[in-house]
């Protein structure tokens, strides 16, 4: 048995600055904490009795149950003097160990920075250089790759330019890294798709590519205007004809298409997207939009992109056309400490030259580059190694601290905080979404949560009990450990 909650002036408890109190217009009252991501459902009594220990008009002392208090306590939803400090520590403490494990090699290499494609969009200005990888930088490689004694899982994403472009590249290094008997725990790829022919996708299985990344911008009449061929001419036939080859085939992994959207196109994506997905009905394949955001100094027109509140209200505007059914999905979650290729001390991407770069973003940017495998000490930039991993860190920005999704936002991409609070870029968006639209997200979950429960008592019992609880906690199982996950350093790209 848990020893009893005492709020006394000597311990007192207050009201985390993690939490979000709030009415939803048909469903209730409810209070959610952003450190621990639970969601508890009130009465309305209850709700008032929180809303005055928000407002200071009265202490948790006025809370009389002790089942609620204990839930509260539980939740973090009311906190000790100094224990939420203590707590962002530990997550901190918590991310930094996982930026810092040696355990792990994530590269992301890119064969070449060459490509077939002229996308009007894309962030790298390197797609016009021919340069391969060529042996000599391959050998580099694989005694780079050794040099690391403590790895004990490998990750590998293959991305350019185009990487199939280079495919005899790819399959020489992959023989190469299987030879060394190490445990590869994931190999990707993200590609347009044009080169997947016929004999690529049989050997897939071999090359353990278990990820594929294919972006199609809408139906044929919008991704022809959008990702056209470097000498012009149409694609989206031939890419959509390769898709079919590959989810036919004997190919044992996953195929993700990716839609980027803008203004220009978003109205297109969920025909596309249940096209597609009828298409490919019961097939390892899944169907995602993309956020076109480009740099100030981008040449593409930036009136096309959606900000942060008009994404966010694309991504309900797709879910609401996929269904009339509320999701479950909208419940808060994502990568918490905010853990990519970017942060992590043995994640690099590599480019044709044996070039290195902390972001995926950086490739074919000489000012970006950290360092190259040719060298004996292949880090001659620690400094911008650093201010990716340690100077991106939002435990460590006061302005962050105190906003109440910091727990679960984990202070967004690392690469446009950089290039918005260390370089003075602007016009970046870094923060959540949920930083603005919490409750809406919470709102989304709230109603599926009451389908589902009220289709349950219909189907079970064939009648709804109207004796509701004075308060319960309704967060969904899945979220409760979702601090334990431990995210890929290396993974098929989520950006451009």
């Amino acid at each position: 048995m848990s020893p009893p909650i005492i709020t006394t002036p000597e311990h007192p408890m207050n009201w985390s600055r993690y939490n979000t109190l709030f009415q939803a217009e048909h469903t209730g009252s409810f209070v959610y904490n952003a450190i621990t991501n639970t969601l508890v459902e009130l009465d309305t009594q209850h709700f008032m009795d929180l809303a005055a220990i928000r407002d200071a008009r009265s202490d948790t002392g006025s809370i009389k149950d002790s089942s609620l208090l204990a839930l509260l306590r539980k939740n973090k939803v009311i906190v000790a003097e100094g224990e939420e400090a203590r707590l962002l520590l530990a997550r901190q403490y918590k991310r930094h160990a996982i930026c810092f494990d040696t355990s792990r090699l994530g590269l992301t290499i890119c064969p070449t920075l060459l490509c077939n494609f002229r996308c009007p969009y894309c962030f790298e200005n390197s797609q016009s250089d021919s340069s391969m990888m060529t042996s000599e930088t391959v050998a580099r490689l694989i005694h780079f790759i050794k040099s690391y004694k403590d790895i004990r899982h490998l990750s590998i994403a293959w991305y350019g330019g185009e990487p199939l472009l280079a495919f005899d590249v790819i399959c020489n290094i992959t023989e190469r890294v299987k030879s060394l008997g190490l445990n590869i725990e994931d190999f990707g790829m993200v590609t347009n798709g044009y080169l997947l022919d016929a004999d690529k996708i049989a050997r897939l299985n071999d090359l353990k590519i278990n990820s594929i990344q294919i972006t199609l911008d809408g139906p044929e009449h919008v991704h022809d205007t959008r990702r056209v061929l470097a000498g012009g001419g149409s694609t989206f036939q031939r890419i959509l004809s390769n898709v079919d080859n590959l989810m036919n085939s004997d190919y044992k992994g996953a195929c993700a298409i990716r839609v980027n959207v803008d203004k220009t196109n978003r109205d297109k994506f969920v025909g596309l997207r249940d096209a597609l997905l009828e298409r490919f009905k019961r097939k390892k394949l899944m169907v995602y939009a993309g956020h076109v955001n480009t740099s100030i100094d981008h040449g593409y027109e930036h009136s096309c992109g959606l900000d942060l509140q008009e994404w966010t209200d694309f991504t309900f505007e797709q879910h609401r056309c996929k269904s009339k059914a509320p999701s479950a999905d909208f419940y808060p979650s994502g990568n918490l400490d905010s853990i990519c290729v970017a942060t992590s001390h043995q994640g690099f991407v590599m480019g044709p030259e044996g070039e290195l770069y902390q972001c995926w973003e950086d490739v074919g940017k000489p000012d970006m580059v950290i360092g190259n495998i040719h060298e004996d000490e292949p880090i001659t930039n620690p400094d911008l190694q650093a201010r990716y991993s340690i100077g991106t860190d939002a435990y460590n920005d006061a302005e962050c601290r105190e906003c109440n999704v910091l727990p679960i936002c984990g202070g967004g991409c690392a690469n446009k905080r950089l290039r918005a609070k260390q370089f003075g870029e602007g016009g970046i968006e870094f923060c959540s979404s949920y930083k603005d639209n919490l409750t809406t997200y919470l709102e989304a979950y709230i109603d599926a949560f009451r389908s589902k429960e009220i289709c349950a008592a219909v189907l079970n019992q064939g009648i709804q009990s109207d004796n509701k609880p004075e308060f319960r906690d309704i967060t969904p199982e899945r979220k409760r450990e979702i601090e334990k996950l431990r995210p890929k350093i290396t993974a098929v790209s989520q950006e451009l």
